[in-house]
C-alpha cells in the first residue's frame, strides 16, 4: 500500500485544471478547517450534534441500522439474499441522540445516515459552512453523511468526489478503476446503497477465495482524514471507507465532467453484460473490436472520414439528434427477441 498524495495551499484553479484533469487522488489538509461545524466537532461530540440539530427541520431521513454483531460493516447477509442491516427512515435529532447514547458501547449497534441533501433537510447549514469558491461547479448540492464506527465496502461513484471530514476520523483506501478484476465485485441487482461493492472483508481477507486481492492491496492508496481535511476521489475510483470514531460526519460534493448526451454509462455496461457477456468467444472478440473502434479509440477516428454534418452520434449531435437517438434506443430495448 501507498499513501495518497497531500497537496498544501491548494487553489481552486490548481484543483480544477491540474488535479481533476490529471485524474489522481489527493488530500488537502485543513481545507475546511474554518467551518463552524468542524470547530463544534473539535470541541466535543455533544457540541457537534447540537450544532447540526439547530438546522434540522424534522424530516424523516434515510438511515441504516445494524446490530452490534455486524461490527459496523454494512454488507450482505450470509446467502446474499438480503442485507445485514435494516434500511428505514428516522428523525435526525433522534439518530444523533442514539449515537451519543451508544458512544461507549463496544461493539455498538451500527448507524449510518447517508447522502443527506443539505439544502433540503438542513437549510442554512451550507451557507454557514461554505467550500472555498471555485472548487466545484456552481449549483452542486453538498451532502451530509453521519454515523458511528463503521465500514463501507469498496465501491465507486460515477462522478468526481470532493469529500470533507467534519467530525471524527475516516480512513480511505483507494484503488484505480483497473483494479476492478482484483476486488471481486458483488451482485449488480442487490447492493447496500445503490453502488456495487467488493465482496472482500478488508479486515480479514480470504486469500484462498479472493487470491487476486493481493494485487489490489499492492495498488492501494491509504490515508486518514482528520476533521477539516478533504480528499479528492476521481471519477470511477474505488474507495473503501472506515469511520474510526463514535461520532463521524462527512460532507461531500459529487459532479461529473461528462457531456449530457445519451444517459448513464452504467446502463450501457449492464446491457452489454447481458447482451454480449455470454456470447461465444469469437463473437465477443468481434464485439470487442467494435467497442475499441467506436467507443475507446483515444483519437476518435471512427467518424472522421464522414462530413461533419453526417457523423450523427459519432460527432457532436444536437439536441434533436440526441432525442431521436434516445427514442430509437428505447424502442429497440423494448423489443423481445423470440
Amino acid at each position: 500500500m501507498q499513501t495518497v498524495r497531500e497537496v498544501r495551499n491548494i487553489t481552486a484553479e490548481t484543483f480544477r485544471d491540474e488535479l481533476v484533469v490529471g485524474h489522481r487522488p489527493a488530500v488537502f489538509r485543513g481545507l475546511v478547517g474554518n467551518w463552524p461545524m468542524v470547530a463544534a466537532a473539535r470541541e466535543s461530540d455533544e457540541e457537534f450534534c447540537r450544532y447540526i440539530k439547530q438546522f434540522d427541520r424534522g424530516y424523516g431521513i434515510h438511515t441504516a441500522f445494524g446490530p452490534p454483531s455486524i461490527g459496523g460493516r454494512f454488507f450482505y447477509n450470509e446467502d446474499l439474499s438480503g442485507l445485514n442491516c435494516r434500511m428505514t427512515e428516522s428523525k435526525l435529532a433522534q439518530s444523533l441522540d442514539y449515537l451519543l447514547e451508544h458512544r461507549d458501547d463496544r461493539p455498538a449497534p451500527a448507524l449510518a445516515i447517508q447522502s443527506v441533501v443539505i439544502s433540503r433537510y438542513l437549510p442554512g447549514l451550507e451557507a454557514a459552512n461554505r467550500l472555498p469558491a471555485g472548487f466545484v461547479p456552481a449549483g452542486i448540492e453538498p451532502r451530509l453523511w453521519l454515523g458511528n464506527r463503521g465500514t463501507v465496502a469498496a465501491h465507486y461513484d460515477p462522478s468526481e468526489n470532493l469529500a470533507c471530514a467534519v467530525a471524527g476520523r475516516r480512513r480511505f483506501t483507494l484503488f484505480p478503476p483497473e483494479q476492478v478484476e482484483n476486488l471481486y465485485i458483488g451482485p449488480f441487482e442487490l447492493t447496500p446503497a445503490g453502488a456495487v461493492i467488493s465482496m472482500v472483508d478488508f479486515d480479514h481477507p480470504d486469500y484462498e477465495r479472493y487470491p487476486r486481492f493481493r494485487d489490489a492491496e499492492a495498488a492501494a492508496l491509504v490515508v486518514d482524514l482528520e476533521p477539516g481535511d478533504a480528499i479528492y476521489i476521481p471519477y470511477l475510483w474505488w474507495h473503501h471507507v472506515r469511520s474510526l470514531d463514535a461520532v463521524n460526519g462527512l460532507v461531500n460534493f459529487w459532479w461529473a465532467r461528462e457531456p449530457e448526451r445519451c444517459g448513464d454509462p452504467r446502463n450501457v455496461l449492464m446491457h452489454a453484460i447481458a447482451a454480449i457477456g455470454h456470447l461465444p468467444p469469437a463473437y465477443r472478440d468481434a464485439w470487442r473490436a467494435m467497442f475499441d473502434h467506436y467507443v475507446f479509440d483515444p483519437e476518435d477516428r471512427a467518424g472522421q472520414h464522414l462530413p461533419p454534418d453526417r457523423r450523427g452520434i459519432l460527432g457532436e449531435p444536437d439536441a434533436q439528434t440526441i432525442a431521436r437517438f434516445r427514442a430509437g434506443l428505447a424502442k429497440a430495448l423494448s423489443r423481445v427477441r423470440g
